[in-house]
């Protein structure tokens, strides 16, 4: 198995097709937005007609007003995995969310922490800002590595530090062996690549998109449309702000989102970081791979 891995614009969708098609692989998705339905523009999911050219697991499997935890990741990869291999084909984990790759490659899970159903309700009541405040105080490095407008998860960890006066430990399971390639472009690059991106969005037609699913009553503060501009979007559609002032802030938001993919990454050290600026990383996968 391979997983490349790095954060978002960094090339890895480019490099994994590239890859797949060479090796004869099949893509397995760990990014907790391209698996909604719905949601294609603003998560950059992989084209119709790439995912034509190599068979991609684990996009749109989920409505996004539907919970979908790490632990059900889990269990969908964990069957995809057991799929792709059946057919003696090579599995592909490419993705941004370090929770989803370690949760499949460490075995990584939460399943065994308690839960509080009054406490949950409580801190549910509370704004978002205060609770991640309150869970950096309690919990630094859980704070670190969670998207502050990930409530959801957010109070997850609250509900576990609380009940335990402990901070959040994921037991571990078996580890899975995989090459793990990353992609690290300078931070100018990435930075620039961000902005096109977004940019590229708007002329993709994001804001129908956002349209769309403002129509099916999806609230663009779910967990499943943070991080990638929604609530900027809607915002804009019902004349907030300008076109441009929702720009800037989806692209603040996407950099600041890369920032604490690039923290959950650089815990593991059997990654090997590549800068697809002056490295080729496609070279050392086939040499690896062969």
């Amino acid at each position: 198995m391979i997983a490349i891995v790095g954060p978002t614009a960094s090339g890895k969708s480019s490099l994994a097709l590239g890859v797949a098609e060479r090796i004869g692989a099949e893509i397995l998705s760990a990014d907790s937005r391209q698996l909604y339905r719905g949601m294609d523009i603003g998560t950059a999911k992989p084209s119709a007609a790439d995912r034509a050219r190599v068979p991609h697991h684990l996009i749109d499997v989920a409505d996004p007003g539907e919970p979908y935890t790490v632990f059900r990741f889990q269990n969908d990869a964990r069957a995809a995995l057991a799929a792709i291999h059946g057919r003696g084909r090579v599995a592909l984990v490419v993705g941004g969310t370090g929770l989803y790759v370690r949760a499949l490659l460490d075995g990584l899970a939460l399943a065994s922490s308690p839960h509080d159903p009054d406490l949950r309700a409580r801190l549910e009541r509370e704004e978002p800002a205060a609770l991640h405040e309150r869970l950096r105080v309690l919990d630094p490095e859980s704070a670190s590595r969670v998207d502050p407008r990930n409530v959801r998860r957010v109070i997850r960890y609250l509900e576990i530090v609380l009940l335990t006066a402990a901070p959040v430990t994921p037991r571990r399971g078996p580890s899975v062996s995989a090459l793990r390639i990353g992609l690290r472009p300078p931070r100018a690059v990435l930075v620039g690549a961000i902005e096109r991106r977004v940019r590229e969005m708007v002329a993709a037609g994001v804001l129908d998109e956002a349209r769309a699913l403002a129509a099916r009553g999806i609230d663009p503060r779910l967990p499943s449309m943070s991080a990638h501009g929604y609530v900027h979007w809607a915002e804009h559609l019902r004349g907030e702000i300008d076109l441009e002032t929702a720009i800037e802030r989806t692209a603040r938001d996407v950099r600041a989102y890369s920032r604490r993919q690039m923290t959950w990454f650089r815990r593991d050290p059997a990654i090997r970081w590549f800068d697809p600026t002056s490295e080729d990383p496609l070279k050392a996968i086939l040499v690896a791979a062969a």
